[in-house]
């Protein structure tokens, strides 16, 4: 071979179990990893071709310029079946893939890396850069987010994690290795671990350059430099994190007029508005140098929170608010030890006797007039069956009747008790009130227009 094994490829076997299970165990013994595993794949290394060694589980995702792919690996005996694993195939003329070289590099050395996937092995070759690293579990911040609920406690228990794993990217290396793509979907999340994975389009800074070479990226998280107006540097994945905190903060994507509409929002709370806006603003130079310093001032931000929360649970008459938990990802001993009953999620109260009663009310008056609007567009009257089209009565019973009042009944609802807790909390008359009439009018416009029509 022009190459040596260990020049081809560099790799990590975990000899304790098919699995890998992260970062934090093996780092320091990478290089005997190393040569076990080079042992063990020589024989098959000199017989079959790199990618043969390999068996698709199944395709995560495949683009013009890269593959990603669950794989499990084969032994020399051709057998022995291990992982999964993730692969990665960049085309050699995409450029890129590359921060993984450097991070496997680093693995080697012994860096420990909390929160990026091990890489097992990177090998070139004249079409390809094929990387196989960790395979990691869990849930993406995104479906976590969809799941849990955004809110200002669910960006309290991610931010300053992934404030850390950016800033590792930043200060493991000689140069700051830029990831330009942390979103949600890049966020993976297993309890008390948080992974930033994806590293296709990251870049190593460098102090000579004035540009970027290529325009990557995902709209709303990639800042403008990285279009084109600048080199980008650990500001603009602090960029991206404020765009990950809106994210936390409201459970939507960012669109062009989010970062001005937040600094308005209910739902942004008045101590985090100014560090999101600093995170956030169009010239590199006014937001944070690095994603250190921004964790600094959400977590004074989330203190702060968290004390005025306290201040009015102390106040009489004034409803008990959730405070801001604790991050799972730096347990204090008081948390470690409390009872599992305390770390559960509140559950809504119930409601009053007044509101069950007045609900009930309404509920019953909606099946009522459901029941008539039935009965009548199957037995219609005399008069309604001859100045109507037959088809056309349902329309008028269901649709153009029946439509507005549920709308009505469901905004007469007493929903005070569910809008105390997450996610309910979301939804008041504000933004239900334009749904419901919005629904009603098309209802009544669209019978009205089939009528014109057709009656």
């Amino acid at each position: 071979m022009a190459r040596s094994d260990e020049e081809r490829h560099t790799t990590r076997r975990d000899s304790e179990s098919n699995q890998p299970d992260g970062a934090a165990r093996g780092c320091t013994n990478f290089t005997s990893d190393l040569d076990a595993w080079l042992r063990e794949t020589s024989g098959v290394a000199q017989v079959t071709a790199q990618t043969e060694r390999y068996q698709v589980d199944h395709v995560l995702r495949e683009t013009s310029q890269e593959i990603t792919e669950v794989v499990y690996r084969y032994g020399a005996d051709g057998k022995d079946r291990i992982g999964p694993f993730v692969r990665k195939r960049f085309r050699e003329d995409a450029g890129r893939g590359y921060a993984y070289l450097q991070i496997l590099r680093a693995q080697t050395r012994g860096v420990i890396l909390q929160h990026q996937p091990l890489i097992y092995e990177c090998e070139q070759s004249g079409e390809s850069l094929d990387v196989v690293m960790e395979y990691l579990s869990g849930e993406t911040l995104r479906d976590l987010a969809m799941r849990d609920g955004a809110g200002v406690a669910f960006a309290a228990r991610i931010m300053p994690d992934l404030c850390d794993a950016v800033s590792e990217l930043h200060e493991s290396f000689e140069q700051p290795l830029i990831h330009r793509d942390v979103k949600p979907s890049n966020v993976i999340v297993n309890g008390d671990r948080l992974k930033l994975i994806d590293l296709g389009i990251a870049r190593t800074y460098r102090n000579d350059a004035a540009h970027d070479t290529m325009r990557y990226g995902t709209p709303g998280y990639a800042p403008p430099e990285q279009y084109g107006y600048g080199q980008t540097s650990t500001r603009s994945d602090v960029y991206a994190l404020g765009m990950t905190l809106a994210f936390c903060l409201t459970g939507e994507d960012p669109a062009a007029d989010l970062r001005e509409r937040l600094l308005a929002d209910p739902r942004v709370p008045q101590e985090l508005r100014p560090a999101l806006s600093k995170a956030t603003e169009f010239d590199p130079q006014r937001r944070y140098a690095t994603a250190r310093e921004f964790k600094q001032d959400l977590e004074l931000a989330f203190v702060a929170i968290g004390s005025k929360t306290a201040g009015m649970q102390s106040r009489p008459g004034v409803t008990p608010a959730p405070a801001i938990p604790t991050p799972p990802y730096a347990p204090t001993q008081d948390s470690a030890t409390s009872s599992t009953s305390d770390t559960r999620p509140e559950r809504p109260q119930r409601f009053t006797v007044l509101g069950r009663i007045w609900n009930g009310l309404l509920v019953f008056v909606w099946v009522v007039f459901g029941f008539v609007c039935v009965t009548s567009s199957i037995n219609p009257s005399q008069d309604m069956a001859e100045s109507n089209p037959h088809w056309l009565i349902p329309f008028i019973f269901l649709v153009f009747f029946y439509g507005p009042f549920s709308c009505l009944v469901y905004l007469l609802l007493d929903k005070r008790r569910l809008r105390k807790h997450e996610p309910f909390s979301r939804y008041t008359w504000r933004n239900e009130l334009p749904i419901c009439l919005s629904i009603a009018f098309v209802c009544v416009a669209f019978t009205l227009l089939l009528k014109f029509v057709f009656g």
